[in-house]
Order: C-alpha cells, then sequence, then structure tokens
C-alpha cells in the first residue's frame, strides 16, 4: 500500500466514524477515536472563533452540538482552516427554525469577515463625484447610473441580529424584541480595512436595492417621491451618504 493510500485512508476514518474494520483491534479504534474528538475539537474551536457571537447568543451546547452536526454532514475540503465556517448558518436556520435571529447572526459574523478579506477597490469620494458630474444637466442626473464597491453586502432580516450584535460587542445582554415590527435589510460594507454594518430603513433600503440593481437615479427618485413623498433634497442626501460610506466605486458607464 502506497504512503498516499495510507494517509488517505487516515483521513477518511478520521472525517467519518465509519464501522469498526475487521482488521483492526479495539485498541486502534480507541486510538483513532482519539484523534477524532480532537479533529472535530479543533473545528468546532474554529468555528466558535469566527461565530463568536453565535456561540455567546445560543450557549456552549447548543453551538458545540449545531458545530458538530455541520461539521458531520460537511466535512471541510479547503487547505485552509477560514474555510471551516462555509454553509454554516445555513445549517443553524435548519436547526434552530424557530429562532430565526440565529441564523441572521451567524450570516452577519460570516459575511462581515468575507468583506474584510475581499480584494481592494477603488472607491469614488466627493471631491471626485464632483468632478464628475460637474457637467451635468438635469437629463444627466435623471439618467446616472451608480457602480458600487463589489464587497457589499445587502440582505432582508426580519430580526433584531444586528442589534444583538452590538450588544453582544459591549458584553451586553441584548434586551427589546428579537423580532422586528417589519422587515428591512442590512447592508454589510467596507470602509477603509474596517467592516461596518448597518440596518436600513424605508426609503433608503428600498432606494439602495433598486441602485445595486441597475436602476437610473431618476427613476430611483421617482420611486421614493411616489412611496413615502422623499423630495430631491432627501434622495441627495441619501446620495452624499454612500459617497461619504464609501459605497460607490464611479459612475457607471
Amino acid at each position: 500500500m502506497s504512503l498516499l493510500a495510507v494517509q488517505r485512508g487516515f483521513q477518511t476514518r478520521i472525517v467519518e466514524a465509519g464501522e469498526v474494520d475487521a482488521a483492526h483491534d479495539s485498541r486502534f479504534e480507541a486510538g483513532m477515536a482519539v484523534y477524532r474528538n480532537a479533529y472535530r475539537a479543533r473545528l468546532i474551536s474554529c468555528l466558535r472563533e469566527t461565530y463568536n457571537k453565535t456561540w455567546s447568543w445560543i450557549g456552549d451546547d447548543s453551538f458545540d452540538a449545531a458545530a458538530a452536526h455541520h461539521l458531520i454532514l460537511n466535512p471541510p475540503t479547503g487547505w485552509t482552516l477560514d474555510d471551516v465556517g462555509v454553509g454554516f448558518p445555513e445549517t443553524l436556520k435548519q436547526l434552530f427554525p424557530d429562532d430565526p435571529e440565529v441564523e441572521e447572526l451567524a450570516w452577519l459574523e460570516w459575511e462581515m469577515q468575507q468583506v474584510f478579506i475581499a480584494p481592494d477597490s477603488r472607491k469614488m469620494d466627493g471631491a471626485a463625484f464632483a468632478e464628475a458630474t460637474a457637467d451635468f444637466g438635469d437629463d444627466d442626473w435623471a439618467e446616472m447610473r451608480l457602480a458600487f464597491a463589489p464587497e457589499i453586502r445587502l440582505r432582508p432580516i426580519a430580526t433584531a441580529a444586528a442589534l444583538i450584535w452590538e450588544a453582544l460587542s459591549r458584553s451586553e445582554a441584548p434586551g427589546g424584541d428579537v423580532m422586528l415590527p417589519s422587515q428591512t435589510r442590512l447592508m454589510i460594507w467596507r470602509e477603509g480595512l474596517r467592516p461596518c454594518f448597518r440596518q436600513l430603513e424605508p426609503p433608503e433600503a428600498e432606494a439602495l436595492d433598486m441602485m445595486l440593481g441597475g436602476a437610473t437615479f431618476g427613476s430611483m427618485c421617482e420611486f421614493m417621491q411616489d412611496s413615502g413623498g422623499a423630495t430631491a433634497e432627501m434622495a441627495g442626501a441619501m446620495l452624499g451618504r454612500w459617497i461619504g460610506d464609501e459605497l460607490i466605486a464611479g459612475l457607471a458607464v
């Protein structure tokens, strides 16, 4: 038997707890159990580090049980421990169907890390935006489309996962209702090297969603006015905030 075959067989026995091989005695199997437990304990420790706030929220026993379940069904296949957490929010969604904040909190933690390691991209600051739009007329503003930073994440949320994250980061017990009064959107992005997030309220949530989807500035303004009576000044202030938050990479061609 080649060394490669021995190594692969050893790995398979650690990852998959199969039936006892007749060629090995109980002492061998007991030794493999030690390796297997150490392997899973290290991976669970990695998940605790990656999903630290989620771990704090649901507690040691629930987290470790969910982590073990995830690792058995989804053994890591990559070369880096950074990939151990792939798909864990989806596992939590299945295991905690009555506690949707668990999955949303885990999603927030995972995506913040992905935003942190995302490739650098150029951002348009206020001066660059002013220069690019200096000669704009009314029609130009109406037809303007924006190119956004590629690392932006935006998703609907129904729970106070963002508030839970903030409270846990201060080592405080989260208070208030877990469920939000109505569904909104949570945005994650990066300012410099710092991952950021904020909960978007209407009409900004809908406006940003439209612009990310390629809508023109004019159609976005019309939507805001029709849905809530937003003024052009409000739309301009919102655009200024997006520029200040380093969300905009440039003007779309």
